[in-house]
């Protein structure tokens, strides 16, 4: 072993001697401004998340999960900050009151939302949070911290989960967790917490085709944590071009449809309300979808892709 690794440094030493004092000063020049590769695992991109939002006066019911907070929202240190992201828009419509808050100056919502909206009231962040939680929802994130770079989840490395079986120990009145970044942040529940989905009676998924994608092995029935999944607050669950005429009607959409794109923000919220927030007043008075004139309103102003 010892003689292999003599002769490999006698060969180094042999190539380096060979080379010309020319050659070394421009192989100098040309990596001297070149920085050094990070890993894929830097600390630079090590992310946390928040702690969980809940009302210590109100018995919580619903317990809404995201997956973790995006770089707009760590910066501003709230939850779902991107102007954007329908999460306080829905919550809104559902509770009664519009989301007051925006970043990077942005003073009302984008252009895509702004005309689907059910109330007038604007509330601060603050106040949108005691109007949730003292309605029985809590809001937490499924990962604790991870290596992301970037703010989505396909982005997401070595993740360190939250202790969401310790909150529902804390508040065993909470009987239902929705996942609002869709199946993507449900399959990171799941992985994070497969022994947990394995036990008898813990969980019991919804009777709907997302839940089913997301946790095939659980039951519909009995009297555990119900698990929904929710179509994803997340703008980029929906790029700008898959709201065009022609993707909606290759995804076999009807032409009313496909030729009023900005139907998605009330048909989200829809699904939103019938699967989380069914039993708000608010809510139960509300027309089906397709039976308001906003559910189909043109996006005349071109949306935002912020």
């Amino acid at each position: 072993m010892r003689l292999a690794l003599c002769s490999c440094t006698l060969a180094t030493g042999l190539r380096m001697a060979s080379t010309t004092p020319q050659k070394a000063a421009r192989r100098q020049a040309t990596t001297a401004g070149t920085p050094a590769k990070r890993p894929k695992t830097s600390p630079h991109f090590r992310k946390g998340a928040f702690p969980p939002v809940v009302d210590e006066q109100t018995r919580p019911h619903t317990l809404l999960l995201g997956t973790q907070p995006s770089d707009t929202s760590l910066r501003e240190n709230r939850y779902f900050m991107t102007n954007a992201n329908v999460f306080w828009h829905i919550v809104g419509d559902a509770l009664g009151f519009r989301r007051g808050f925006h970043v990077d100056g942005r003073t009302e919502a984008c252009d895509f939302i702004r005309p689907h909206l059910l109330h007038d009231e604007e509330l601060d962040y603050d106040d949108a949070v005691k109007k949730f939680t003292g309605a029985g929802y809590a809001l937490w994130d499924t990962v604790a911290s991870s290596q992301r770079k970037g703010s989505l989840d396909s982005a997401i490395q070595d993740a360190e989960y939250a202790d969401v079986r310790g909150l529902l120990r804390t508040y065993p009145s909470i009987r239902r967790i929705c996942f609002a970044t869709g199946g993507g942040s449900a399959k990171i529940f799941a992985k994070a917490h497969a022994a947990w989905l394995k036990e008898p009676g813990a969980f019991r998924r919804r009777d709907d085709a997302l839940a089913k994608a997301a946790f095939p092995k659980v039951p519909t029935t009995g009297e555990g944590v119900e698990l929904c999944i929710l179509l994803s607050a997340s703008p980029a669950s929906n790029p700008r071009e898959t709201w065009s005429a022609a993707k909606q009607r290759q995804k076999g959409h009807s032409d009313q449809w496909a030729a009023r794109p900005a139907a998605l923000y009330p048909f989200k919220r829809r699904q939103w309300f019938d699967v989380c927030f069914a039993d708000e007043p608010l809510v139960r008075a509300a027309a089906p979808f397709g039976a308001l004139a906003s559910d189909y309103r043109a996006d005349e102003e071109g949306g935002d892709k912020s």
